[in-house]
């Protein structure tokens, strides 16, 4: 059965700032996550991460178990956890990018974490920003 998780997090130091930092994160977690057949889709947005991820249980309790340990990540708030017919992101790591303009359009003042669940599902899965893989 297939399961999706939807979570924010405080990001620590300077994966919110740099280009290095996140290719780093996405090189890793396209690897690890193309071998536990996981999907991801993240976004980084002042201070905060918002991720969906999509596996089985077993994996997807993995990642979660490896991502609270993570020192680039705290406060992490699951927003949704549940299993789901089909996908909603196929690639094992996906990279949302906000144009300031975008982000300014689709949150309107408001945090990552101040979002609903669904609306960030919708977020994440391109409904209304380009995406850069």
């Amino acid at each position: 059965m297939l399961y999706r998780v939807v979570f924010v997090s405080e990001v620590i130091g300077g994966v919110n700032h740099t280009l290095q930092a996140l290719a780093e994160i996405l090189g890793v977690s396209e690897r690890n996550n193309r071998r536990d057949e996981i999907g991801s889709a993240m976004l980084f947005h002042e201070g905060e991460a918002a991720q969906m991820i999509e596996g089985a249980r077993a994996d997807v309790d993995r990642l979660m178990s490896r991502l609270g340990k993570d020192p680039r990540h705290c406060n992490i708030r699951v927003l949704d956890d549940r299993p789901v017919m089909q996908r909603r992101v196929q690639d094992p790591a996906r990279l949302c990018a906000l144009s300031t303009q975008q982000a300014a359009d689709i949150l309107r003042g408001r945090r990552l974490s101040d979002l609903s669940s669904a609306g960030l599902e919708k977020l994440l899965s391109c409904e209304h920003v380009r995406m850069a893989a």
